[in-house]
């Protein structure tokens, strides 16, 4: 097992989901045919799997934990979460999740992704946490959030994001709900550091329930209007990544 195969393991393991071209450039590697022998390798060693669709030439294959996989991560330090019994039944029904779960995982990849090219234009540095990586973390807001990334620019100024991806067409009671969760948090002393709350980026499956929350995010501020909320579209984001052009902060007339 060398080195890159371990990353792209590592990697499955944060993202769950992951196609051929986002493993390329999660390793930043310039040969797609390593890549692919590489991911060959695993596969028919049992470290990986592969899932795709020969009817559908025109989606890419995309790639999960196999139970091989157990054995590497259980004996890295950094990974010891993957001794527990909860990482061997995911491991066991990975391949069972439905394709929506897959491309929510691809979709919190790709705005890794873009977050990461946009501190590499602007040197700033980026440290991200998936939803795995906060599982079972003291103090995080629950159900844990998507994503939980900071940024710190060159002159030292950190700024701190939770994010939260809603698939198709959410029930609105849903929204409110997750909305309610984190004044719920705000309010909770056990959160409280001497950091500012970290700013909550939410992305809507469409225009309608983006324009919702526009409407009943304020009438939430209006008893605390210290949260800073963003709102985006999963089309947005998709096209033009995650950025302070593609964001959209409700507003709130004190």
């Amino acid at each position: 097992m060398n080195d890159r195969k371990e990353q792209i393991l590592e990697y499955l393991y944060t993202f769950r989901f992951l196609s051929r071209n986002q493993i390329q450039l999660l390793l930043g590697h310039k040969q797609f045919n390593r890549i692919i022998v590489w991911l060959n390798e695993l596969t028919k060693s049992g470290y990986i799997r592969r899932y795709y669709n020969p009817k559908t030439v025109t989606l890419p294959a995309l790639y999960s934990l196999g139970l091989k996989s157990r054995e590497c991560l259980g004996d890295n330090s950094n990974f010891k979460s993957t001794k527990t019994i909860q990482f061997y039944k995911r491991i066991w029904r990975e391949n069972r999740l439905s394709a929506q779960f897959r491309q929510h995982c691809l979709f919190i990849a790709d705005i890794y992704l873009s977050l990461q090219t946009l501190v590499d234009t602007t040197g700033a540095k980026l440290d991200f946490y998936t939803k795995t990586s906060l599982n079972g973390l003291e103090y995080m807001i629950e159900p844990n959030p998507d994503g939980y990334f900071s940024i710190e620019e060159k002159n030292g100024l950190t700024k701190e994001y939770f994010l939260d991806v809603f698939d198709d067409l959410p029930a609105r009671m849903v929204l409110r709900r997750r909305i309610r969760q984190y004044f719920e948090y705000y309010e909770d002393t056990s959160w409280q550091t001497q950091k500012p709350f970290p700013y909550i980026i939410l992305i809507c499956p469409d225009d309608q329930s983006k324009n919702y929350l526009n409407k009943f995010i304020p009438k939430m501020l209006e008893d605390e209007p210290d949260l800073s909320f963003y709102l985006s579209t999963r089309n947005k984001v998709k096209t033009d990544g995650l950025n302070r052009d593609t964001l959209e902060k409700v507003g709130f007339e004190h």
